[in-house]
């Protein structure tokens, strides 16, 4: 359950307690229609696709285009009236929700207080697509390059990536954002390529208000990341790769890996967002062959909320054109490269590539078969002595 508050206009909109107050006085809306005022609110600035919003409310049932046109009219009712809120029909194609939106979370999924308060941020990308970002933790920043189908909100509330965000946000201002496509940044940007993913990283410095900070970059975040301390060097004063890659699997050229690619971009439009995770499985059984049940589920279902079945297959796509072994050799800042040496997603292999690419990287292989490693398993250790090491060094320096 989504433990966000959010703020907009008169309302607040309670979503882990299912509850919306306006100027402080309760307002009744339940079952789908409390459900697609969350999602109008969550996408606020931008068209919100009407099969798009069917799909997430009622996933695996067929139903008919006036069940959420009755729904969208007990939510017009709701908002009738309120200075700053107005919820625009798109005729033929779906709704857009124009009012700025705030929001805290303080939660996790069982209710607890959390030890550190989020704040999150909107802000505009250079072709107008709208980009979320939150700060994490107080201290010196440190800011970490998207990667694969990130939420700012359900991050922070599950098990998958709450020792990452706990180890990122320690002593540290810890700045990410969600990519365009995903999570609650824009799902129907104008592109979705790896230029733009670059210039949003440049976009979020900015609007976060860092002048020059290390940058993390996980998966295909590390490109993204490095080729950002190629063309920023003023702005980056440290760089921590993690199971990163220098070439995309279109750039590669193997013939057999592009057709595995493709297959897999056809099942995702097919059935990545249906409640049956078997095609996301194929995701998760990859990044995580050593997770528990519960964290399998936990991802699986992380994928559906994140995106669209159309917005995960492209920017799978997206992924394929990566090409920085032009921008390697220049990254000056001090480099820290960590791999699984069994990583299924990104071999090894493609780490050494991106170290060998990068003068004086230090290049550390970790003894683990997950992609995104685990908090528990004897290589999450060495990962975070390594990580806690490079910084304090970078410091002193």
């Amino acid at each position: 359950m989504a433990a966000s508050v959010y703020t907009f206009g008169p309302f607040r909109l309670e979503a882990h307690e299912r509850r919306l107050m306006r100027s402080g006085s309760l307002v009744p809306l339940s079952g789908k229609a409390f459900d697609t005022l969350l999602l109008l609110v969550e996408g606020a600035g931008t068209l919100q696709h009407q099969q798009a919003l069917m799909d997430r409310l009622w996933p695996d049932t067929f139903v008919e285009p006036n069940n959420l046109q009755h729904n969208v009219s007990l939510v017009r009712r709701v908002l009738d009236g309120a200075s700053g809120v107005e919820l625009q029909t798109v005729r033929g194609q779906g709704y857009r929700l124009v009012t700025d939106v705030s929001y805290t979370e303080g939660r996790d999924s069982f209710g607890a207080t959390t030890s550190a308060t989020q704040q999150t941020y909107f802000c505009k990308a250079a072709d107008g697509a709208r980009l979320a970002f939150a700060k994490l933790g107080s201290g010196p920043p440190i800011v970490k390059a998207a990667n694969w189908l990130s939420h700012l909100e359900l991050d922070w509330q599950g098990n998958v990536w709450r020792s990452w965000l706990e180890l990122f946000s320690r002593r540290r201002r810890f700045v990410r954002y969600d990519a365009r496509g995903n999570g609650l940044s824009d799902w129907n940007p104008p592109a979705l390529a790896f230029e733009s993913f670059v210039s949003d990283l440049a976009t979020i410095f900015d609007a976060a208000g860092v002048e020059r900070a290390p940058v993390i970059g996980m998966s295909q975040g590390a490109a993204v990341a490095a080729a950002y301390a190629a063309r920023h060097p003023d702005r980056v004063s440290a760089l921590v790769l993690i199971g990163g890659c220098v070439r995309g699997w279109r750039v590669k050229g193997h013939a057999e890996l592009a057709r595995q690619f493709e297959a897999l971009m056809v099942l995702m439009r097919k059935g990545w967002g249906g409640r049956n995770a078997a095609f996301r499985q194929i995701f998760t059984t990859r990044f995580f062959p050593e997770a528990t049940r519960e964290l399998a589920d936990e991802f699986n279902e992380l994928q559906r909320l994140t995106t669209t079945p159309d917005n995960a297959a492209d920017l799978l796509s997206s992924l394929g054109d990566i090409d920085i072994r032009s921008e390697l050799p220049r990254v000056t800042a001090p480099t820290l490269i960590l791999h699984s040496r069994d990583d299924a997603v990104v071999p090894m292999k493609d780490g050494v590539e991106l170290a060998s690419g990068i003068a004086g990287a230090r290049f550390v292989p970790l003894d683990s078969r997950n992609h995104v490693v685990l908090p528990g398993e004897p290589a999450w250790h060495r990962l975070v002595a390594e990580f806690e090491g490079f910084l304090a060094q970078e410091v002193v320096s």
